[in-house]
């Protein structure tokens, strides 16, 4: 069996988690030996053993990419386990101590899309960025065009990269009476047509310009309503925004919540404003896989899952006036609305499945064996 090691930071069960279960739930495991490297107590560790598949937990690397000692840990690691392909999730340690170690298949997974600085993109900056990126990693995997676009641009050779979007399991939508009892829980009822956003309380996520929208459509229909999903920095200013606004009695912020299903469910439209950080959106794959039509930004991995009048809408980003009118559009058409859930999850079908997802993986790491068999016989 190929023995397969991923290995991620993160604490918490955030993007790059989520992505990692869902492979981990699909993946062929009579082919794979896999192995999962973890910073100890982290919320993935009792997700992942109960899929049965093995852990090693870590003194280093709590929610850090870089940390003093965390490369000698991980060279251990492999030194005792050796891997034949280590795959790293934001981890800049493993990446190193893969490649100190000589682990002959080493996969990165670009999980963000952001504007990488010009010191990264210019003169020597982007010299030394591409060299270490390209020695360290022999194949690195870009969740989105925009992600790979943002490697290219820091100095990584393209025939390194392969985009491989997120997928997502599907959701298992509410019953009736359910998504009536949610809805009427929040002091809503059938007749609501209900936009929601589902995203860290980050000002990178666009809420501000989400409420602004909310506030010129609650004037032009009393039937509006609006669920914001997640927690973070920006509650408290964003709370203070809606009571500004006027439209407090309108906006429903859930926080965190464990029946995601359920409140997206509720759900009539969901909406991604997001201008500084986005790649394949899990939020929204998972809004499909429920037959949710979108209205998104087009900022990173946004344009390859909204296709104007198929699925959804794409509008400027930190531009309320055009989001407020293309949430109207979708709400005031019916027959139009019926053809966007159709496409929304038929979209969700072709291309944003976990088991699609994990397929392209797999393939990639038997390439990536072939060429290194390849490359060590020439040798």
């Amino acid at each position: 069996m190929i023995k397969l090691f991923h290995v991620i930071s993160d604490t918490n069960i955030g993007g790059a988690g989520t992505l990692l279960l869902n492979y981990l739930a699909n993946a062929d495991r009579q082919r794979f030996a896999i192995t999962v490297v973890l910073p100890r107590g982290s919320a993935l560790v009792p997700r992942i053993t109960a899929m049965g598949i093995p852990v090693i937990e870590t003194e280093h690397g709590h929610d850090r990419s870089r940390e003093r000692g965390a490369a000698a840990e991980f060279r251990r690691i492999f030194r005792a386990e050796r891997p034949d392909i280590v795959h790293t999730h934001s981890s800049f340690s493993a990446k190193l101590a893969a490649w100190q170690v000589g682990i002959g298949v080493r996969i990165y997974t670009r999980h963000s899309v952001f504007p990488p600085p010009k010191k990264l993109t210019t003169f020597p900056g982007r010299q030394i960025s591409g060299l270490v990126n390209n020695t360290l990693s022999t194949h690195i995997i870009a969740v989105a065009q925009a992600a790979a676009d943002n490697l290219t641009d820091t100095g990584v050779g393209p025939r390194k990269i392969r985009v491989i979007v997120n997928g997502v399991e599907p959701m298992t939508p509410p019953t009736a009476d359910a998504r009536r009892a949610l809805r009427a829980s929040l002091g809503w009822g059938d007749e609501h047509f209900v936009v929601g956003m589902s995203a860290r309380l980050e000002e990178v996520k666009g809420h501000r310009y989400f409420l602004d929208a909310a506030a010129s459509l609650a004037a032009q229909d009393d039937k509006m309503r609006f669920l914001i999903i997640g927690t973070g920095a920006c509650e408290a200013e964003l709370r203070a925004q809606a009571e500004r606004l006027g439209i407090a009695d309108r906006v429903c912020f859930a926080g965190f919540v464990t029946g995601v299903a359920d409140y997206v469910g509720s759900m009539d439209l969901i909406v991604n404003c997001s201008f500084g950080t986005e790649a394949t959106s899990l939020a929204l794959a998972e809004a499909m896989s429920l037959s949710r039509p979108i209205v998104a930004t087009t900022y990173g991995g946004n344009p390859y899952m909204v296709e104007d009048g198929v699925n959804g809408y794409l509008v400027p980003i930190k531009d309320a006036p055009a989001l407020a009118e293309a949430i109207l559009r979708v709400r005031r058409d019916t027959e139009q609305y019926t053809a966007l859930c159709e496409g929304a999850y038929s979209r969700y079908i072709e291309r944003f499945t976990a088991a699609a997802m994990t397929r392209q993986m797999e393939a990639l790491y038997t390439e990536a064996l072939g060429e290194n068999a390849a490359h060590t016989k020439s040798k």
